[in-house]
């Protein structure tokens, strides 16, 4: 017959795990942090509107998909027939390059609230964004004057052609107009987040 294996008692277990030896179950106390020692800062959500599309070459626009007390549908079906429609989730990614959150897709679309995800062929949005720039400088236009060069005016003085030659002209080297490049528009709007403050640009 065999050796009969002895008896295990707390007396044969290893020193860390007899009896008495083994560290606390309960948490130490932590020591409270002084109201003066708190730094104020926000808390933020997170910005679900904050979005790319995967193809470069196109743009996202936040549409309301719905108006008024009766969700009138009126001015989503100017967007689709401008050129616009709806983005799947699959086209789009947040800027950090993930998928869309769930909890703002619904139905196989992007919605915020009343708003909607559209898309549309970058140069037909930065196409219509070029139009309404030209279109707006056109409307500082003084009436009766031509749209480029100077003429002259019923009493013999030399018109300027816009308001800010005007301006340019009574304060030189003092006011010019800023217009940002292409480019700079792009990256400023990549992220779909709105104009930005050019009051602060150096």
């Amino acid at each position: 017959m065999g050796t009969k294996p002895p008896t295990l008692t707390s007396a044969s277990l290893p020193p860390s795990l007899q009896p008495g030896n083994h560290p606390s179950i309960h948490p130490p106390l932590e020591k409270e942090i002084a109201y003066s020692d708190i730094v104020a800062k926000p808390l933020r959500p997170p910005n679900f509107m904050n979005l790319k599309a995967k193809n470069p070459n196109m743009s996202l626009f936040f549409g309301n998909r719905a108006v008024g007390e009766k969700e009138s549908g009126m001015r989503y079906d100017q967007l689709i027939t401008m050129g616009f429609r709806a983005a799947v989730p699959v086209e789009v990614l947040t800027m950090d390059g993930k998928a869309v959150p769930p909890s703002i897709v619904r139905d196989g679309r992007i919605m915020f609230g009343d708003l909607i995800l559209l898309i549309i062929p970058k140069a037909d949005y930065i196409g219509s964004q070029k139009w309404n720039e030209q279109t707006a400088r056109l409307r500082v236009k003084k009436p009766g004057v031509a749209i480029s060069g100077d003429t002259q005016s019923a009493d013999g003085r030399i018109a300027p052609s816009s308001v800010m030659d005007e301006a340019e002209r009574r304060y030189p080297g003092k006011i010019k107009a800023y217009v940002p490049q292409l480019a700079e528009v792009d990256s400023k709007t990549a992220d779909n987040s709105g104009p930005v403050n050019l009051a602060t640009k150096d």
